[in-house]
């Protein structure tokens, strides 16, 4: 009788929230936003995402994330974007024991000081 292998695949879902943990631990993420496909996903199926502004791309055993961000004002952000990459690529490395082949980082806007807001917002 053969061995059956078992194959563990670990759930989109699983690898999404470890990296958003990792994301909003970094100092000067504000938070992260919703993607477009978040929008509408929310828009015609009803279903929010628990794992907003994380997308997963995975061909086979390769595995891209996309992550939106909000970041702090004064950040200086490619030392933002090298800090985050570090940071998903570690924790997603520890808790799922798979290597991320991109992590890419799009920053959808700057927080700005409360000192600096307009009190009409």
């Amino acid at each position: 009788m053969p061995d059956r292998q078992a194959v563990n695949k670990i759930s989109e879902e699983i690898i999404c929230m470890t990296a958003m943990r990792a994301v909003l631990n970094v100092p000067g993420v504000n938070h992260l936003c919703d993607t477009l496909a978040d929008n509408i996903t929310k828009k015609i199926v009803g279903k929010d995402t628990s794992y907003k502004g994380i997308k997963l791309s995975r061909d086979k055993d390769i595995i891209s994330i996309d992550i939106f961000i909000v970041a702090d004002y004064g950040i200086k952000i490619p030392q933002l974007a090298w800090d985050i990459q570090n940071a998903v690529k570690k924790s997603v490395s520890i808790t799922t024991n798979q290597i991320l082949n991109a992590v890419n980082i799009h920053v959808q806007g700057i927080a700005l000081p409360s000192k600096f807001r307009s009190t009409n917002e």
